[in-house]
């Protein structure tokens, strides 16, 4: 049985109106950058890094990467958090949060770190890695133990 795959465009869609009605304009997606959207207000750059929830109630939880959170540190003024849910298009039904980099920090852990992983399935069935793109690094037996030690070295015992 294949697994129902979860996508955030609806949520990024419904962020970028929420956003449009607080003020902020030119609401486009952030390709390339460590953040979902990037808009602007009062002619200054935000980002936004939108993390969705498709549960109807509880817990949000999830993932963030290290490219994301570099990118906050290094805008704290003007990069935000927003956690959201909701799955009608209708903006009212949705629930949002913004968060500054210093809030969104009080409800992050360090648990481990991470690799991607991608794999092309051909029309045969065989299976192929996909291209690196320009700024990915093949990860190496070298650099997860060097990684690893480091974290180790964060990580309470």
């Amino acid at each position: 049985m294949l697994k129902k795959t979860v996508s955030d465009s609806l949520a990024k869609n419904q962020c970028k109106k929420y956003l449009e009605n607080l003020g902020f304009e030119n609401l486009h997606p952030a390709r390339g950058n460590s953040c979902d959207l990037i808009g602007y207000k009062n002619n200054q750059q935000y980002f936004f890094e939108i993390k969705y929830s498709s549960k109807s109630h509880g817990d949000f939880f999830g993932c963030v990467m290290f490219t994301e959170l570099f990118q906050a540190l290094s805008n704290k003024k003007n990069y935000f958090f927003v956690i959201c849910r909701g799955n009608m298009k209708n903006l009212d039904n949705w629930f949002y949060q913004i968060f500054t980099v210093e809030q969104f920090f009080e409800f992050c852990t360090l648990t481990t770190p991470i690799c991607h992983y991608r794999l092309i399935v051909e029309s045969n069935g065989n299976l192929k890695r996909a291209n690196i793109g320009k700024k990915s690094v093949m990860a190496t037996e070298k650099m997860i133990l060097d990684i690893w030690k480091k974290f180790r070295e964060w990580k309470p015992k």
